[in-house]
């Protein structure tokens, strides 16, 4: 028979874990007591860093499959159309759902999409089983991020801007990833398949780790729609999606524009990609410590309108070492911006972190699909500088909106057991 402390560490409706080790050990031990906001700080690494090799592959990709910018575009779109539909329902599943069993799948299956998408010989194939990594294992941040959230909901800013700095590591680390394989001669499906050992090396720690059991009961699922007809949880979702066309918008195409419009080698340009998200770290490292300092407000507008002024001399400059200091500033202004974001949306029903984190992150697949293909399709005519300018005007334009919006506090919704 198990013992009985054991047992009420497994109770659904138990002590969270942050609170038990803070009762036990103190509040400073809780983050090195309980593993989970590493565990969900390394599957957004993970999953991140697989977003990330598209773009700093994507002219060995042309070259290789002998392919337009349009059907280029359309590799982010596919992987944005399955995260679509994978954050959507992983979140919900991880309000209700075995968390360490959904969290083991996610790992195995998007391990085996990354080894088939790097082994398929032909574009159709690429396309196929890119959808279908995508499918299975973009639930992994989500549910690492729900996890997190329903056991540390007073540290939810800093959390998730210490969340989206390893995220940004893992756009950081791939790039140098595939210009190393550059580098040493190799193709860029060798950056799939070393991808694909590094999400395998999470399991371990998936299966060891601490998952505290699911709290929701199977008689609120029909409190979905309220959470979903929210108008702010909408609002949020309107914004990150239109957060995309500046971050992946912006850097998928980043390596193109080095190699077509500056003439740069592949190392060159990839090193550009990896400039940008170095900026995107600095400024994901920072905000958890002006936190402290600064209302997050003033911390999302500021970098908005920082990142802003960077494009703009990054559009209008001529040397390339300023454009490429420029790419690094740009990044640094954009980092509080999405942590922020999400932070403001899932504040309002914190009983449900996996539906709203879900919900939210669908928002942010849908412009991941869009953006890339839309400017893909747009360079096709006018170019890659001048698609750019389109990125500009969203910028201004979302941070006219969050001006307005932020300016109210936002409000905790009453319990999901009372709405609807």
């Amino acid at each position: 028979m198990r013992k009985a402390g054991h047992a009420a560490d497994d109770r659904s409706d138990g002590e969270p874990c942050a609170q038990r080790v803070q009762r036990k050990t103190g509040p400073r031990s809780s983050v090195r007591s309980c593993p989970v906001p590493y565990l969900s700080f390394a599957s957004n690494f993970m999953w991140v860093m697989i977003i990330g090799i598209f773009g700093p592959s994507l002219p060995a990709m042309i070259i290789d499959l002998d392919i337009s910018y349009t059907r280029a575009g359309l590799f982010f779109t596919v992987l944005s159309l399955g995260s679509l539909v994978g954050t959507s329902l992983g979140g919900y599943a991880s309000d209700y759902i075995n968390r360490k069993i959904l969290f083991s799948s996610i790992a195995l299956m998007l391990s085996a999409g990354l080894v088939f998408a790097g082994l398929a010989p032909t574009y159709i194939l690429i396309i196929l089983f890119i959808f279908m990594l995508s499918v299975a294992g973009s639930p992994s941040g989500i549910v690492g991020q729900s996890i997190m959230l329903d056991m540390f909901p007073e540290k939810r800013e800093r959390y998730l801007a210490i969340q989206m700095f390893f995220s940004s590591l893992g756009s950081f680390c791939a790039p140098l990833l595939v210009a190393l394989n550059y580098s040493s001669g190799l193709s860029w499906r060798w950056s799939f398949f070393e991808t694909a050992g590094i999400v395998i090396l999470l399991l371990p720690f998936i299966l060891l780790a601490y998952l505290p059991k699911v709290r929701a009961q199977k008689h609120q699922r029909s409190k979905l729609i309220s959470i979903l007809s929210d108008r702010r949880i909408q609002l949020s979702a309107l914004f990150l999606f239109l957060y995309m066309s500046l971050d992946i918008g912006f850097s998928y195409w980043l390596a193109e524009y080095f190699s077509s419009e500056l003439h740069a080698s592949m190392k060159i340009s990839s090193a550009g990609v990896s400039i940008f998200l170095l900026g995107m770290m600095t400024g994901r490292l920072t905000t958890p410590r002006l936190l402290g300092a600064v209302k997050p407000r003033k911390i999302l507008l500021f970098g908005l309108a920082f990142a802003l002024a960077s494009l703009s001399v990054f559009l209008l400059a001529r040397p390339v070492p300023v454009k490429v200091a420029m790419v690094f500033f740009y990044g640094l202004g954009l980092a509080p911006v999405f942590p922020l974001l999400m932070a403001r949306g899932t504040a309002v029903f914190p009983d449900r972190p996996g539906t709203v984190s879900g919900f939210l992150f669908a928002s942010v697949s849908l412009g991941g699909m869009v953006f890339p293909l839309l400017f893909g399709a747009v360079a096709e005519g006018i170019g890659i500088r001048r698609t750019y300018f389109i990125v500009g005007f969203i910028a201004l334009g979302l941070l006219i909106a969050l001006n307005r919006w932020t300016a109210e506090r936002p409000q905790p919704s009453k319990n999901i057991h009372d709405t609807g």
